[in-house]
């Protein structure tokens, strides 16, 4: 994806304005008339769990452990989003006619590849204080995050550019989620030890 200055308006920013609505009505699409399959690998109850964790630390008055609970939720269902556009997007990526050459800006790419992949490795070896191994949940989520980067290399002159930026920002949520986890696990442990 290339980076391009803001466009003005009018029929010369037609290429632009069709690329974003593109991207646009894929989300309105996966939303609202998707026929309701799951997404493989996908459970909306790990959000909901995250997010009552977070209201319950909220309840108790640990803020800091509310906060960062929170804060992983919110990352999550982004990433579940980003998985959700996919498994929509895939097999229909020939339903709509789409122009080739979208900038990261028509399609809402403020990640990168690498610095994603950066990311999720400042957290692959990471285990949070007050635990002997890196949790289960966390390893899952790394995995997922591995493997929407690696789904980037497979025939990426023949990808979908759409297709691309999801998996580029699912893998950016994930590695988000990660580090999100390891804080909210380190807040647990330090309420815990007080």
């Amino acid at each position: 994806m290339t980076q391009r200055k803001k466009a003005d308006h009018g029929p010369e920013n037609a290429e632009h304005e069709i690329r974003k609505a593109y991207n646009c009505t894929i989300e309105a699409a996966v939303t609202h008339f998707w026929d309701r399959r799951p997404v493989p690998g996908v459970n909306p109850e790990e959000v909901i769990g995250l997010y009552k964790r977070s209201f319950q630390a909220y309840r108790k008055d640990d803020r800091l452990s509310a906060e960062r609970w929170a804060r992983t939720a919110k990352h999550l269902a982004r990433a579940f989003w980003h998985e959700a556009k996919i498994a929509y997007l895939e097999p229909r990526a020939n339903d709509l006619p789409y122009l080739r050459g979208a900038t990261a800006e028509e399609y809402n790419l403020s990640e990168r590849s690498d610095t994603t992949a950066d990311l999720l490795d400042s957290v692959a070896n990471h285990v949070p204080p007050g635990l002997s191994v890196m949790p289960e949940n966390m390893q899952k989520y790394l995995a997922k995050g591995r493997e929407h980067l690696a789904a980037l290399g497979a025939e990426a002159s023949n990808q979908h550019e759409l297709v691309r930026a999801e998996h580029i920002k699912a893998a950016h949520e994930y590695g988000r989620v990660l580090e999100c986890l390891s804080l909210a696990y380190e807040a647990e442990a330090a309420k815990t030890a007080a």
